[in-house]
């Protein structure tokens, strides 16, 4: 638990979202089990304001009880060379991997909640091997897991498979993950503006233009390299 303490301030509204979604609780039962208000929490999430030192404490606690309380999920943290948190991944949200060809960096994706629009996305979190056996050795479990329930599923087996090699392209060209969260993000501002003045939205759509357009010439120029 205290490396799970050891996050960032400005890493936590993030990963405030991502495990409440994980351990399947509302704005309003996040708030209530930490203390605070579900403003503060929805603050919290969008990154306007900072959870406090003893309320993040709080809920990391809460939320390893109810996951450890199933013995359904399994948890697992993702590390820095460091030692230190970079994301947390459940067998529930699970979406797919990849490791280089030299075995030292890998790519883990989890499905998770934007937090701009709300909307799914799948999040991608690049870590050293070295440094996380314990994320290696539970991902062999839950893609062994996986295959035995999907035998006979044609569609679950594609789709995994198409994430892996999504993903072992954005290992070979780090860049790709950066452009892709960036079209994320800018499609998440665009559909929370429904309702502002149509200057406005013409600004928002033009920058997802861009951001579609930057992944386009990083594809084209990887592509070309090859």
């Amino acid at each position: 638990m205290s490396e799970l303490e050891g996050v960032a301030p400005e890493d936590r509204g993030r990963l405030v979202l991502k495990w409440r979604t994980t351990a399947g609780w509302s704005v309003g039962e996040t708030a209530k089990r930490v203390g605070v208000s579900t403003r503060t929490i929805s603050a919290v999430e969008s990154g306007a304001q900072v959870m406090s030192d003893s309320r993040w404490r709080l809920f990391v606690h809460e939320v390893l009880a109810e996951l450890n309380h199933s013995n359904q999920v399994q948890v697992v943290v993702v590390l820095s060379e460091q030692q230190l948190p970079l994301d947390v991944v459940s067998s529930g949200n699970y979406a797919g991997y990849a490791i280089s060809e030299d075995g030292e960096t890998a790519l883990i994706a989890s499905y998770s909640i934007n937090r701009v629009s709300g909307a799914p996305e799948v999040h991608r979190q690049r870590f050293s091997v070295k440094s996380n056996p314990h994320v290696i050795r539970a991902i062999e479990q839950w893609e062994a897991a996986s295959q035995g329930n999907a035998q006979g599923n044609a569609a679950f087996q594609m789709q995994r498979w198409l994430m892996r090699r999504v993903l072992q392209g954005e290992l070979s060209n780090p860049k790709l993950t950066d452009l892709k969260a960036a079209i994320n993000d800018a499609k998440g501002e665009l559909e929370k503006a429904n309702k502002e003045p149509e200057d406005v939205r013409a600004k928002l759509a033009r920058k997802l233009d861009l951001a579609i357009a930057d992944l386009m010439e990083a594809v084209a120029q990887a592509t070309r390299n090859k």
